[in-house]
């Protein structure tokens, strides 16, 4: 995984410095610490992405035409779970959860199963490719 890159600046060279001084040197825990090296670090900002987003769409089409059958359809609606999605992608959980937080694919509430958050494979699939035409 690639470092941040990382800015420090001397917290002396800020307006804020005395304010700040002021307030850390009210916790005990921090009385035996030199103020005059204190420093501000900011880490620029990594926007995540899928790394293989290529293979992530072939393995759902693959699954979409060559397991068509294993595909549960309820009046209409593909029953696909976390799980299932997770398996046709060729993803780990963790990873699919990560892409969800990401906000890169998402899921609809199930119409013919109650509060059951399901991952219809057309839906996610143009989600992927929407995410790829954004890279």
């Amino acid at each position: 995984m690639p470092r941040r890159k990382q800015y420090k600046i001397p917290a002396r060279e800020m307006e804020v410095y005395d304010a700040i001084v002021a307030e850390l040197q009210q916790k005990p825990e921090l009385a035996d610490y030199d103020m005059n090296t204190l420093e501000i670090s900011v880490k620029k900002k990594i926007n995540p992405r899928i790394q293989n987003i290529d293979k992530a769409i072939e393995n759902l089409e693959r699954y979409m035409v060559v397991n068509k059958e294993f595909i549960r359809i309820v009046n209409g609606e593909a029953i696909v779970l976390k799980k299932d999605i997770s398996k046709m992608l060729k993803v780990s959980r963790p990873t699919l959860d990560k892409w969800i937080k990401d906000g890169f694919i998402s899921s609809v509430k199930s119409e013919v199963m109650d509060n059951t958050e399901i991952f219809p494979p057309d839906l996610i699939l143009e989600q992927l490719q929407n995410q790829k035409k954004k890279m």
